[in-house]
């Protein structure tokens, strides 16, 4: 990580987001020259602070909103690590999501380029929880493992495999395509259980494997992959629509047994929807 501190108009842009999650969020931090803390936390540098805000960029969202996206996540997850029984589940990002803390999140690119996963903590969020990614410099402070652990992906299996149960449960009723997270893990996190690829690829009972299969999923909730019943451009515009850090992929995913890939854009989407 690096020592030296961001540039003048960096710092700038970083206060302005600090202050901004301090307002918007109700989250107790002060700042000075050095960088800032809040109560019950180790200090942050600024060097620190600037490393998670240059993650991959977001698209159709600007700089200075992603700052004060990725500064809140830091400081959020920051906090929840230094309270007692801090949980922490595996988490999958789309590898644009404005939620990824590029070099300050101990990631891995699961095969495919989708996706990438590392290790996530639980906070409170409002009445709901959400999973943040752990910053590494958080993970030294609190003396967690800022790397994905064995716990972390044992955890994972099994959450692929209770979706798995709950698909068979809901075979021939309504709803039997639809992928909802468990067990704190979201649905591209679930993507990235090897247990669920297995089964979406190969069906219940594994006898007539497919190549891959198409999955949508727009937000971070839900997912489709029976596609046959969804819109193609009902994928992108639930995207757009969907707050910046609730979203999932702009386009169908294509699953297989060991890559999670976006599909091809189609330039034409648009024109053909229109004429339908």
């Amino acid at each position: 990580m690096p020592s030296s501190p961001p540039s003048l108009a960096d710092r700038a842009l970083l206060r302005r987001g600090v202050l901004a999650v301090s307002v918007l969020d109700d989250v107790d931090v002060d700042l000075d020259d050095d960088g800032l803390w809040m109560p019950g936390c180790a200090p942050l540098s600024w060097a620190e602070v600037a490393l998670a805000t240059t993650g991959p960029a977001v698209p159709g969202v600007g700089r200075e909103d992603v700052v004060r996206f990725r500064v809140r996540d830091l400081l959020l997850a920051h906090r929840a690590l230094h309270r007692q029984g801090a949980r922490r589940v595996a988490l999958g990002l789309p590898t644009t999501a404005v939620g990824h803390l590029g070099r300050a999140w101990r990631s891995t690119r699961v095969l495919g380029g989708a996706v990438d996963l590392g290790p996530g903590v639980v906070v409170d969020w409002g009445n709901a929880e959400r999973v943040l990614a752990v910053p590494a410099v958080s993970a030294a402070a609190t003396g967690a493992d800022p790397a994905l652990t064995a716990a972390d992906r044992r955890h994972l299996e099994a959450m692929g495999a209770l979706v798995v149960e709950r698909l068979a449960r809901d075979a021939g009723h309504r709803g039997q395509d639809l992928l909802r997270p468990a067990g704190g893990c979201d649905v591209p996190t679930l993507l990235t259980s090897s247990t669920l690829r297995e089964h979406l690829v190969c069906g219940p009972d594994r006898s007539v494997a497919s190549v891959l299969r198409a999955v949508a999923v727009p937000v971070r909730t839900r997912g489709w992959f029976d596609l046959a019943r969804i819109d193609p451009a009902f994928v992108g515009a639930a995207w757009s629509a969907t707050d910046p850090a609730d979203r999932g992929f702009p386009r169908a995913l294509l699953v297989t047994r060991d890559e999670v890939a976006l599909a091809p854009s189609d330039p034409h989407l648009g024109e053909a929807a229109l004429r339908n």
